[in-house]
């Protein structure tokens, strides 16, 4: 049941791909670009069937990865309207399990997708690619100025419960009483975006890049049987609370409006 879980996770976010065609457009009326690709990397892919490769970095936290790109021609005292909208996932899944005496137990799992736009970049990755390094741009769109990021989607799940073993006369005498187990899993799939503006940009062509961030806080677990209590998210100790988290991105499109604001509008 779990496999056809996560098989389902995975299809969600590729569906409409094969409808889609990937490319930009440029014009001085506006642009749009389309990514048509279906999840191309996880910021975990532990313990998920069937399993895709991970945009993380060293310590486990996510990479930005360029979705998709456009051109846009602008004039002099033209303002950037830029919409981009993309298919997102979580997937999560929390563990507890009864022990030989009744102690709480709690399984956390966290995962998250951010997106950014920036304009001018000039050591961005190509789109379907991870970012190496920090991204060198002219500016990110407003309201995220400094390029952090926008939640698109965000989950955190925790699973506490206090179980002890199911005990009955007959399994007492022959000694093969079992733990109590609760497994909780969360499957999403869903569709999102924001606008984001970008103020007197200039005249010329200039190029948009979108990119997403996916971070996940798997391997959370509690050990309280053991005296030294609190939740720890370095391994998982399977006798105990267990989770995985990932998050993933799918289809998406992009589309940039010149406009001209009012002189008086600020952010």
């Amino acid at each position: 049941m779990r496999n056809v879980i996560r098989i389902l996770f995975f299809v969600g976010l590729a569906v409409g791909a094969a409808w889609g065609q990937s490319g930009t457009s440029t014009s001085p009326q506006g642009a749009a670009g389309i990514y048509a690709g279906n999840a191309v990397c996880a910021s975990s892919s532990s313990g998920l069937t069937p399993s895709i490769q991970t945009c993380t970095d060293s310590g486990n936290n996510g990479l930005w990865f360029t979705v998709m790109n456009a051109s846009v021609k602008t004039s002099t005292t033209t303002d950037l309207f830029i919409t981009p909208s993309m298919v997102t996932g979580l997937y999560t899944e929390t563990q507890v399990k009864g022990g030989s005496t009744a102690v709480s137990q709690t399984a956390a799992a966290t995962g998250s997708v951010a997106v950014r736009v920036l304009i001018d970049c000039s050591n961005c990755a190509a789109p379907g690619s991870a970012q190496s390094g920090l991204a060198s741009f002219v500016a990110a769109g407003q309201p995220d100025p400094k390029g952090t990021g926008i939640v698109f989607d965000a989950r955190i799940q925790q699973l506490t419960a206090t179980l002890g073993q199911v005990i009955t006369t007959a399994c007492l005498a022959a000694n093969t009483c079992t733990d109590e187990q609760i497994d909780l899993v969360l499957d999403t799939t869903s569709a999102h975006s924001f606008s984001f503006i970008l103020l007197n940009v200039g005249s010329g062509t200039h190029t948009i890049t979108v990119q997403a961030r996916l971070d996940a806080g798997q391997l959370c677990t509690n050990n309280n049987s053991n005296g030294t209590g609190g939740i720890t998210c370095t391994t998982v100790n399977t006798a105990l609370g267990s989770s995985v988290a990932a998050a993933l991105f799918g289809v998406g499109s992009l589309i940039v409006q010149p406009l001209h604001l009012g002189p008086s509008f600020s952010f």
